[in-house]
């Protein structure tokens, strides 16, 4: 049993010597780390990238220019509806103020006025304030709609023409800072806008 003792022993002292001298001998170069094999890229294809002109979409767009000429008939006759009632309505004001300076009416009849022409500047007011909100809604839904109809055709030019970005340029807020004019599409965009109809 001693026996067996000492020989583990020996077996041990020889394993521990053996990774010592392993170990710290530089004598071996170092295990290289495994590698992964990278799955081969193809190269990158270049993006295409195209632009429509908001500006020029804006300009030569049929339904657009029909749209903002509606809309600026339509203002017009509502400022001159709204200005001929406030006409009417300062006559009536100063007629009221000449009549009280004068003493033709009594201070009943002048309260009376003071409150008609309250109610009547109210009514003024508040056409002007309808009118107003009628052509805001109808000019964004008209909006909505064109912008929708832009869409459609670019998502429509991108799936087939196989772009990748179809961008913007011009308006108030400009995507675009620089543009190679071979990637316009602004005319394609117009052309299938004033066929849509």
């Amino acid at each position: 049993m001693k026996n067996l003792s000492l020989i583990l022993n020996a077996v041990l002292l020889l394993a521990v010597a053996y990774l010592f001298f392993d170990k710290f001998s530089g004598s071996k170069k170092p295990a290289a780390a495994p590698t992964q094999e990278q799955p081969s890229e193809a190269p990158a294809k270049p993006l295409s990238i195209v632009y429509v002109d908001i500006d020029s979409l804006h300009e030569n767009s049929v339904a657009y220019q029909a749209i903002i000429k509606q809309m600026e008939k339509k203002a017009n006759d509502v400022r001159a509806s709204l200005a001929a009632k406030q006409k009417a309505f300062e006559k009536e004001y100063m007629e009221a103020a000449q009549k009280a300076e004068s003493g033709t009416i009594t201070p009943k009849q002048e309260m009376e006025y003071q409150e008609s022409l309250k109610k009547k500047q109210d009514a003024i007011m508040s056409l002007r304030e309808k009118a107003s909100k009628e052509i805001d809604e109808e000019q964004n839904k008209f909006n909505d709609k064109f912008i929708g109809d832009i869409q459609n055709i670019t998502d429509s030019l991108r799936t087939a023409n196989g772009y990748d970005y179809v961008l913007y340029k011009g308006g108030l807020a400009n995507a675009i800072l620089s543009a190679n004019g071979q990637n316009d599409i602004t005319k394609i965009v117009v052309d299938l806008l004033n066929a849509k109809k």
